[in-house]
């Protein structure tokens, strides 16, 4: 909700309503508190209802709050309705403190289909409900064992609708897409049927990937989040869970090798885990270079198994969402601020930088291990910003400022380590991937359509370089930097002497072209700026270019859209 309260409140009072519900959840459940505090406050006779997993989990303080006049706790679609229809027909309703039975999910009438919500750009997807396992922090089980699917014959539909809308983004809500695994496969078969250009995000169990899972992944657009959460299984039996560290190794290798996009979670603060842990379970995670690395601190969220059991761990935590943990027996506060700063430090400088794929040779080639390095950055980052350890986690970078981080800082961190004669190789890859991923999630490069062929015309007219379009120069030959694989940065400056080129970025449907290009070419676009036309920024290399050739260079730039018109905004 980008708008303030009092312009929600406005444009609620604005449909003059009998009564205003509520979904609540976690994120939003003291701004939904506030708002409905304001709406009570210009209208004292309003029914005020509240549901959602929030309201289940904390019902009884939402009663004692005399707030809301309904607060329906459990599965509500069903007495909701009950609930609405006895109010509109001045009925009495004498609503269930809990609602017990669950949902039969094949008669659950689907808000998609019926108008009740029109999918836009970006959608939430329920295709099936419940969880299979009980994780002592986690509340989507709801205190239930078991998954309940929603029938395939309403998915069809649903993504049917999803494209006919032109949604781009679908987030997946199943807590594991892929359990039961035959039940995963099936509905990767089902998404790229019918909308494999839409992109998914799911939520997987690494456990239940296997190779048909992962070749379906591939026919798909989609990312894919594993929980690790930690890499001690002493720490994990704590909170029902378990890992084969050797096997989910292999399970998560199999993702990277066919180039699936996919993230690792870690949550620090765990009962009985403490600082060293998390520079323990980040460090395993690294060592498979995901895309990014979510790293949460444990939220005791009420209602679930370890809130219950909270004295036993001696787990203190916020009182009010998001109810992260401020000490344990195991983990002291200033512990939490060391994985506070190490949490953040990697969001910046490995998810925002989106440095996987040349972090790990980085680390290698400073004889660091993958976490030394992060915790390298976080003080780096302190004293550049000039901030103090608890405030480095509120720092909002954007990917331009966390280039600029790292180029800053992995120049400081080289020359510390004594290996700079690396730095302009480890500076060319930083600049290459970034460049990269800028034009892969950029704007499309695309041809004129009323391109005729050469057009000496062309020659005399300012033009600019298209805003889609990355011309950089490096240290290194950008071909060679391109098909660099895994790279030991000592064995790549051996193999290949210092050879400056310049790199021609551009996105053509989903594929990225990187091309050398020469300096003539290079100047050609570099200078381009709307100004100067192609036949004065030539004029300098004159002796060794032929009219034709200039007509030529110009005609092929123009063309191809990497020089648009001055004049087009």
């Amino acid at each position: 909700m980008s708008d303030s309260d009092d312009d929600i409140v406005a444009r609620i009072f604005g449909v003059d309503p009998h009564l205003v519900s509520f979904s609540l959840y976690v994120w939003n459940k003291q701004r939904i508190i506030g708002l409905a505090q304001k709406i009570r406050q210009h209208d004292s006779d309003i029914v005020l209802i509240v549901g959602g997993p929030e309201a289940t989990a904390c019902y009884q303080e939402l009663c004692d709050m005399a707030l809301f006049d309904h607060v329906i706790a459990g599965e509500g679609e069903g007495v909701f309705s009950a609930l609405i229809n006895a109010i509109a027909g001045q009925r009495s309703f004498d609503l269930p403190p809990m609602v017990e039975n669950p949902i039969d999910m094949a008669l659950h009438v689907s808000p998609w289909l019926s108008d009740v919500l029109v999918p836009r750009h970006g959608v939430l997807w329920e295709t099936s409900r419940g969880c299979p396992f009980q994780c002592a922090f986690c509340y989507d089980a709801r205190g239930s064992r078991g998954v309940r699917e929603i029938p395939f014959e309403r998915l069809e539909q649903e993504l049917q609708l999803f494209v006919a809308h032109g949604v781009s983004q679908v987030w997946v809500l199943d807590s594991t897409f892929n359990y039961p695994p035959e039940r995963g496969k099936r509905l990767l078969k089902l998404i790229a049927q019918h909308a494999p250009h839409l992109h998914f995000h799911l939520e997987a169990k690494a456990e239940f990937l296997d190779e048909e899972t992962v070749h379906l992944l591939q026919q798909i657009c989609c990312s894919v989040q594993v929980g690790l959460q930690s890499a001690r299984p002493d720490v994990l039996k704590n909170v029902n869970r378990s890992v084969d560290l050797e096997r989910f190794a292999d399970w998560v290798q199999m993702l990277s090798d066919a180039g699936i996009t996919f993230g690792i979670d870690l949550i620090y603060a765990l009962p009985g885990d403490d600082a060293a842990g998390l520079r323990e379970s980040l460090n395993y995670a690294l060592q498979f270079c995901p895309n990014h690395v979510e790293v949460f601190p444990l939220a005791l969220l009420p209602g679930t198994e370890l809130f219950h059991q909270r004295n036993r761990y001696g787990l203190e935590a916020l009182a009010q969402p998001p109810y992260t943990v401020t000490s344990s027996d195991s983990m002291s506060e200033d512990q939490l601020e060391q994985c506070r700063k190490l949490a953040a430090a990697t969001d910046i400088f490995y998810n925002t930088g989106r440095s996987m794929a040349y972090f790990l040779p980085l680390c290698h080639a400073c004889c660091l291990d993958a976490v030394e390095v992060i915790e390298r950055f976080a003080d780096w980052l302190i004293d550049e910003v000039n901030c103090d350890d608890q405030q480095i986690s509120e720092i909002n970078c954007t990917p331009i400022q966390a280039y600029s981080f790292q180029q800053a800082f992995i120049t400081d961190l080289f020359k510390r380590q004594k290996v700079d004669n690396l730095l302009p190789l480890a500076l060319d890859l930083i600049r290459f991937h970034t460049l990269w991923a800028d034009t892969l999630l950029g704007a499309e490069t695309l041809p004129r359509t009323d391109w005729q062929g050469k057009d000496d015309a062309w020659l005399h007219r300012p033009w600019r370089l298209a805003e889609s379009v990355h011309v950089e120069m490096f240290h290194y030959d950008v071909d060679e930097l391109s098909m660099a694989q895994d790279i030991d940065l000592v064995e790549f400056i051996e193999l290949y002497p210092p050879c400056a080129s310049t790199g021609l970025f551009i996105r053509r449907g989903e594929e990225v072209f990187c091309e050398s290009i020469d300096e003539i070419f290079a100047a050609l676009l570099i200078q381009s700026c709307g100004k100067q036309t192609p036949a004065q920024i030539l004029a300098p290399f004159a002796a060794g270019l032929t009219p034709e050739y200039s007509v030529e260079l110009v005609t092929f730039a123009v063309g191809e859209g990497l020089l648009v018109s001055s004049t087009d905004s």
